[in-house]
């Protein structure tokens, strides 16, 4: 059953890697063999990585879990260890043609890295699955949340390797280490009932792989015409409605949007609880380890996220604001002051926050960019 599940789990990266390479060789086709070779180095360095994860684990007695290695011990395993060691693995396998000089663009720089991820991921999901913990019931569930992030990191530092270049590769790597270990120890070193805080990064990924597969192959992106209205908006967008206009930024209005979005959270989060209170939601029951006991924690982070849109739209019309500069400024200076705040009062809920900063900024700029197009 172990077999059979672990290989149905593995099926999917490969799926989306092949649905990555008919995309990307819409215009101009992506050499079929350079894929392959990709696919299979990920499988062999996912074996390799996932062998060496297990040997030093045993060997030193951490774990990933918190709740066996401490919250200290398994960020420390994740950060320093485990992430860091699977994007260098898939690294290995993208740098020959990096050294090639066979990354003539962007598109093939995503298309192979996000190749070798998903061979990476199939084998990992595979191998996970047949050394399943017994006491986990929900292991499957945390290893298909875990899949999207190997093609997905692997393709954010493959597209900065483009062009034979990589001039924003060392940075785009060491982000990728940082958003795979954070997703990694809330999917595998946290209890059951944080699993739903994945759920904002997933959402995140999913957007950003759609911005640069539309970046890097346009031709490919006009055909989904359907999905069109649904569609973020393209990264030169992005960079004109960051774009600092022909007056000086406003720096009162960053200072002011950050505790306005401050003010509209908490505002947000004092109406979720009363209305937990009025439906029954007991909120002293919330509990990591209970997956049925996170109705309130996901209430709460829905709340909060939905203050962010309201907070930009209103910034940016009381500021007049001609770009979402401010509007975006003041959201990101209320995100980090809310996490360092979380960070002292209530460390578990720093996890929380960190998972759902990528999407509460998108959400803050995106009302923020209605704000603008009324002031207009």
């Amino acid at each position: 059953m172990a077999l059979a599940l672990g290989l149905a789990l593995g099926a999917l990266p490969l799926l989306a890697a092949f649905f990555i390479w008919r995309r990307l060789s819409a215009e101009r086709r992506v050499p079929r063999r350079y894929a392959l070779t990709m696919t299979l180095g990920g499988g062999a360095a996912g074996a390799l990585a996932f062998l060496a994860e297990r040997l030093v684990l045993e060997w030193t007695g951490l774990s990933l879990r918190a709740s066996e290695a401490g919250a200290a011990g398994a960020l420390m395993v994740t950060f320093l260890f485990v992430a860091p060691l699977g994007e260098a693995a898939k690294v290995l396998v993208v740098w020959p043609l990096f050294a090639a000089r066979e990354l003539t663009t962007r598109r093939l720089g995503l298309a192979y890295a996000a190749c070798a991820g998903a061979g990476f991921a199939a084998v990992d999901a595979t191998l996970a699955m047949q050394f399943a913990p017994r006491d986990d019931s929900l292991f499957a569930l945390r290893v298909a949340a875990a899949l999207p992030a190997h093609p997905f990191f692997a393709g954010l530092w493959g597209y900065s390797l483009g062009r034979g270049r990589g001039r924003w590769f060392s940075l785009a790597w060491a982000s990728a280490a940082v958003g795979h270990g954070l997703l990694v120890h809330i999917v595998f070193g946290r209890g059951a009932g944080l699993l739903a805080a994945a759920l904002p990064l997933l959402l995140a990924m999913g957007a950003v792989s759609w911005v640069l597969l539309r970046e890097v192959s346009p031709a490919s992106a006009s055909r989904s015409r359907r999905l069109g209205a649904l569609a973020p908006p393209s990264l030169s967008a992005m960079r004109r409605a960051l774009a600092v206009s022909d007056r000086p930024v406003m720096l009162h209005w960053i200072a002011i949007g950050a505790l306005v979005t401050l003010g509209v959270v908490i505002a947000f989060l004092v109406g979720a609880v009363a209305l937990g209170h009025f439906i029954g939601l007991d909120f002293s029951h919330a509990d990591e380890s209970d997956l049925r006991a996170s109705g309130p924690l996901v209430l709460l982070g829905v709340a909060g996220l939905l203050a962010f849109p309201f907070a930009g739209y209103l910034v940016a019309r009381a500021s007049g604001a001609t770009s979402v500069l401010e509007p975006a400024l003041g959201s990101a200076l209320a995100i980090a002051g809310a996490v360092l705040l979380l960070s002292v009062t209530v460390p578990v809920a720093v996890l929380v926050a960190l998972a759902v900063a990528p999407v509460a900024f998108a959400l803050a700029c995106s009302g923020a960019w209605f704000g603008l197009e009324r002031v207009a």
